[in-house]
């Protein structure tokens, strides 16, 4: 009896691996999606929570729970790549041929009073350096820009549509998950807690950070006589590109600075966005931005050190992108709750 049971057992596990690795084949173009969502969903399950208390059907929060990351994300986005849109289609191919022409000269003037064999050299360099050969990459990158829009714009559609029924089934989805784990109510509750703490802490976070870098560069750009509202809109959404980040918006304005002669501007706000916003406030302020959110906002007993959840946001962007955001979190604190389990369970 027991060597069929065995049996039964072992040709149960074959047959859900195998069937685990065709689901995970079958499913594979939109498993990070549907991550993005579970996690997405645990981090604002706080707004389901809020619209359950005012509306009646369940069908409705689920969707008003939707909407409002929308807003806060994907509406953004659209008026950025918009706006984007207008700023190539109204390049003058002639000012900027004079523009690189006399940058051209200045720089070779300058390296001749240094040295006139540098110079030499430099003016050869140049020589392939043209509007023309500008516009082109320019040009170039926008389809290739447009390329990513279109699968970025696909890609957050599916999770929208994910995200609400994570939302909609999120109770029953979480009591089943939960159940199937071999752990106490009370562990497999921990575990879910603190995940779903830290996915918070992130989630004010990341809003903070970008309303932060956007207010500041807006302000410096608008200084400068730029539009501060749109500058400050495409610096915040910027600030969560993995490794570029701001600089995305940065160094095309220090770029304008210096075509239209002011050199003084373009050095000050190249300083203003590479020094001050990307390494005090996007490295120095960010885990202060953390504790904050963890102790005044979210105000959790979570035991986890807010640099750590700041490294975790830093190495999930490196490896998955801008999914790192809460993946990156999320995996770290699941880690860390198994380690409590194992010290307070499995230890002795």
């Amino acid at each position: 009896m027991k060597k069929a049971q065995a049996k039964g057992l072992y040709f149960f596990w074959v047959i859900f691996i195998a069937s685990l690795c065709a689901m995970g084949y079958l499913y594979n173009a939109f498993l990070l999606n549907l991550l993005i969502a579970i996690l997405l969903c645990v981090s604002t399950f706080f707004l389901k929570n809020f619209f359950d208390k005012y509306l009646k059907y369940n069908w409705l929060s689920s969707l008003a729970s939707t909407l409002i990351p929308v807003i806060l994300f994907a509406l953004p986005m659209v008026f950025v790549i918009i706006k984007s849109a207008d700023v190539l289609s109204s390049l003058d191919p002639a000012s900027l041929s004079q523009f690189i022409e006399s940058t051209k000269e200045k720089i070779s003037l300058w390296l001749y009073d240094f040295s006139p064999e540098i110079a030499h050299r430099a003016k050869d360099f140049m020589s392939d350096f043209s509007a023309s050969n500008v516009l082109n990459y320019v040009f170039g990158m926008s389809a290739g820009f447009a390329k990513w829009g279109i699968s970025l714009v696909i890609n957050i559609g599916f999770i929208i549509v994910f995200l609400y029924f994570c939302f909609f089934y999120s109770r029953a989805f979480k009591d089943f998950v939960l159940n199937l784990i071999p752990f106490s109510k009370e562990q497999t509750s921990g575990i879910y807690e603190e995940i779903s703490a830290v996915l918070n802490i992130v989630f004010f976070t990341s809003i903070l950070n970008i309303l932060l870098q956007g207010f500041c560069f807006g302000v410096a750009s608008g200084f400068l006589g730029y539009d501060g509202f749109l500058l400050g809109v495409l610096y915040g959404f910027a600030s969560i590109v993995p490794i570029v980040g701001g600089a995305l918006v940065w160094v095309p304005v220090a770029f304008h600075q210096l075509y239209l002669g002011d050199s003084a501007g373009a050095i000050f706000i190249a300083i203003y966005g590479a020094i001050f916003i990307g390494l005090v406030i996007d490295n120095g302020v960010k885990p202060l931005l953390i504790g904050f959110v963890k102790r005044k906002i979210i105000k959790t007993s979570v035991r986890i050190n807010e640099m750590l959840i700041f490294f975790a946001i830093l190495a999930g962007i490196s490896v998955f992108g801008f999914a790192g955001i809460i993946i990156g979190p999320a995996a770290t604190a699941l880690f860390i709750a198994l380690l409590r389990i194992y010290d307070n369970t499995f230890k002795n």
